[in-house]
């Protein structure tokens, strides 16, 4: 068995993450299939090689599209869309096979790249689901923003001390969004995925002022709050959101993030609906 499989981390190639400019075509996209893309990259990044094998180059993984469905709870024209937003992005590519063999971009040479902590994102032993990206709607902006803010500061942090620093001002211009959507996208995360200290709380706890935050994906070796690691850190168009910030009002408060709208209703998650139209599949099934 390969011994990197035991570390309890996936290897993701850092570039494209950091691209203020990437981030506006994810913007641009439609909604729920760029949710969809994100979701479906994490988990390819979760079940890629991580060398070459005797059926699979490294970076690679062979994935139905009915077991990414089950993996991320997505309905089948969705996980197509997905796949298809990852491929005119360039960062999979479909190197045939069947089931479909996905490829990640920039896999054994990028510059950069970081490691995803692999048990809070599954959250079991068990590999046959990533509950961790299932709990987060797939309809709401704010999961769009939450999984970009989440894939960024994976590329971020700092290798030794597994903490990423980050002001909401400069989270907010890589994104492309406002700082309200910064908070709500923050919150999201921090209910299963990220660990996160303010500036005021290290000012409050050391008595030094800071002028950014601090973060920790869950799992990380050296996060001050987490319940164990599982790695050991990191390596080295138009928006077409159009709606208000209302999406976001219910996770605001309930994690003690600020606010500007009174009348808050709790957060449920509720499944993919289908899409008005069948996309034809261009990725092969079993």
């Amino acid at each position: 068995m390969d011994n990197y499989k035991e570390f309890g981390w996936a290897k993701m190639p850092v570039s494209w993450q950091k691209d203020p400019e990437f981030h506006k075509r994810i913007r641009s996209a439609q909604q729920g299939e760029a949710i969809a893309a994100l979701k479906l990259y994490i988990a390819t990044c979760l079940k890629a090689e991580f060398r070459e094998t005797d059926r699979l180059p490294a970076g690679s993984a062979q994935l139905s599209l009915t077991l990414l469905c089950e993996l991320l709870d997505l309905s089948r024209p969705m996980v197509v869309a997905g796949l298809r937003l990852l491929v005119e992005w360039n960062v999979i590519v479909r190197t045939g096979g069947r089931p479909t063999i996905l490829q990640i971009v920039g896999f054994d040479e990028p510059k950069y790249w970081a490691k995803l902590p692999k048990r809070p994102l599954y959250g079991s032993k068990k590999e046959d689901s990533v509950q961790a990206l299932m709990q987060l709607p797939n309809r709401r902006r704010s999961t769009l923003h939450a999984l970009q803010l989440y894939l960024y500061l994976a590329s971020i942090r700092d290798k030794h001390t597994n903490m990423a620093k980050l002001s909401y001002d400069l989270g907010a211009k890589t994104l492309g969004i406002s700082r309200n959507q910064f908070t709500a996208a923050l919150s999201l995360l921090a209910i299963e995925l990220v660990t996160v200290r303010t500036a005021a709380e290290i000012q409050q706890e050391t008595g030094q002022r800071f002028p950014s935050n601090q973060y920790w994906l869950r799992g990380s070796r050296r996060d001050p709050y987490g319940n164990g690691p599982v790695d050991i850190g990191a390596e080295g168009a138009k928006s077409r959101d159009t709606d208000d910030d209302s999406d976001n009002d219910d996770i605001l408060e309930n994690f003690g993030w600020e606010s500007q709208r009174p009348g808050r209703s709790a957060l449920v998650r509720r499944r993919d609906a289908p899409l008005r139209r069948l996309l034809a599949p261009s990725f092969d099934d079993d």
